[in-house]
């Protein structure tokens, strides 16, 4: 499929085109999207720079109506081409999968905001005391091959182990899992019976709560792992629950120039303790991608959620088409460059307007 073609696929069924004078158009909206991402701008200020869309508000009432399963399903079906693709570059390789969350600071009234249930209290940025939370899954095989390939945003105190067996239950039929990846956040016996009965690989790195470990971990000598099975109940729509697993605790294993001890919850089985933790750093590849995708971060001053959302899941579209790019076109096509070839292509496919394309496109020539 054409490049052009997949950056229309995520906006297609989301902006509905309607036959009257002067209509804003697909094509104009994903002009300005994008002028807002690779300018780290505002969509008002985009707006006007692109000359597409008269304000934010004309953008934001196409997607009245829409559900955050509208927006997660157009998402998707982008996915799948991007995955159909990376298969046929990976041959038969396994993926690991990585799963975390990002947190976008919101700075207004609590009580001027559409939909509360979706700003969570926190301070993570000067002058926000609450934040939108998004929950996303992410190929973080290498720094060749990092997608994301779902991501939904999570209301206050939602359930956060039914959002990830929706998102493997999208994709896991879709590529082969090496294993599935998550840290401390994700501490729950109801996760793992999920990922026991899905049959999908685990390691979710373990907090340290309570004395359990403390007997295993006191015998062994640094550098040393030992595999203990453990069972616990959770409780979920008024029944308890009994779940099994594995636990692999390591002692002070080095990591960094420093020792740390290592407590996974894993249904692997792998044969020594540097193995496991050189398995789950793996999972450290969704930081630099996060670094990524606030690099293309577009701003608004919206209180709607699903606003919100769907901004957030349009960056993350971009981040994967530069990724895109960056298979077909070779490692030259860097972050580093990524903003003026982005420009480039898009003025050349008629998708944005910058006045000085020329010297835009002198400058990608000496740089690639």
């Amino acid at each position: 499929m054409e490049k052009h073609k997949i950056i229309d696929q995520f906006a297609k069924s989301l902006i509905i085109e309607k036959e009257r004078k002067n209509r804003v158009t697909r094509k104009g909206v994903v002009s300005t999207l994008i002028t807002a991402a690779i300018n780290l701008a505002f969509v008002n200020e985009s707006c006007m720079s692109s000359g597409e869309v008269s304000k934010s508000q004309v953008i934001y009432r196409k997607i009245d109506g829409k559900t955050k399963g509208d927006i997660q399903s157009c998402f998707q079906e982008a996915t799948i081409k991007f995955l159909k693709t990376l298969r046929i570059y990976s041959r038969n390789r396994r993926f690991i999968i990585s799963f975390d969350t990002t947190k976008e600071a919101f700075y207004g009234e609590f009580s001027k905001a559409e939909d509360p249930l979706y700003l969570h209290p926190g301070c993570i940025a000067k002058e926000s005391e609450f934040y939108y939370e998004y929950l996303t899954s992410s190929i973080t095989c290498n720094k060749a091959v990092r997608y994301i390939l779902d991501g939904i945003i999570v209301s206050r105190g939602g359930h956060m182990e039914k959002y990830i067996q929706d998102m493997l239950e999208f994709f896991k039929g879709l590529l082969p899992i090496e294993v599935t990846l998550f840290d401390r956040g994700f501490n729950s016996w109801e996760l793992i019976d999920i990922l026991k009965k899905m049959k999908v690989p685990y390691m979710i790195f373990w907090k340290k709560q309570g004395d359990w470990y403390k007997p295993v971990l006191d015998k062994l000598k640094d550098g040393e792992f030992k595999e203990i099975l453990r069972t616990e109940k959770y409780y979920r729509l008024k029944h308890d629950y009994e779940v099994s697993s594995h636990f692999v605790i390591v002692k002070q294993l080095e990591y960094e120039g420093k020792k740390y001890d290592w407590i996974f919850a894993t249904n692997l089985s792998l044969k020594s303790a540097e193995s496991y933790v050189k398995r789950y750093k793996k999972r450290w590849g969704i930081e630099t991608l996060y670094r990524v995708t606030d690099d293309i971060r577009i701003f608004t001053t919206s209180t709607n959620h699903m606003v919100r959302y769907f901004l957030f899941m349009f960056t993350c579209f971009v981040y994967n088409v530069w990724k895109f790019f960056q298979t077909l076109l070779g490692e030259g096509f860097t972050l580093s460059n990524f903003k003026t070839n982005m420009i480039i292509f898009m003025a050349k496919s008629g998708r944005i307007y910058p006045r000085h394309f020329n010297s835009f496109e002198r400058a990608a020539i000496k740089i690639i």
